[in-house]
């Protein structure tokens, strides 16, 4: 089947409302931003149509969005996780070549990379008991 064009504006609305019923709101609003920065990006970079996307458009986002910047691995995974599932989508939609979502590169991480090591309050500990308490 022959792609159909779609801008990046237009996918992100599509992409999120499809998405709307079976995500939480908190989910929506983190991929709403997440893709956000992809959009942007493609505005910067005079792209309207997505059907022009290769693995290597894909990759100098990836350079753009993280070279030189203070962002830890699973910051980066999560936002380029989050832009696989988008192009996957695009893909059901004929917006972009089918298989570009494996071209999405992601960094793999550790388990400990993936963990926080900041100690709870006990003060803030006990409100969360408390809470559990009554609503658990």
């Amino acid at each position: 089947m022959n792609l159909e064009p779609i801008d990046p504006e237009t996918a992100l609305e599509l992409y999120l409302a499809d998405r709307a019923s079976e995500i939480t709101d908190a989910t929506y609003r983190s991929h709403e931003s997440r893709l956000g920065h992809f959009i942007r990006w493609c505005d910067e970079q005079d792209i309207d149509n997505l059907n022009d996307l290769t693995g290597r458009r894909l990759h100098e986002f990836r350079l753009a969005r993280f070279s030189g910047r203070d962002v830890s691995p699973v910051t980066e995974k999560t936002q380029m996780d989050t832009l696989r599932v988008f192009i996957r989508w695009l893909e059901s939609v004929y917006g972009v070549p089918q298989d570009l979502s494996t071209k999405v590169l992601s960094p793999d991480i550790t388990p400990e990379q993936n963990s926080r090591d900041v100690l709870l309050g006990e003060e803030r500990a006990a409100e969360i008991l408390d809470y559990l308490e009554t609503y658990q």
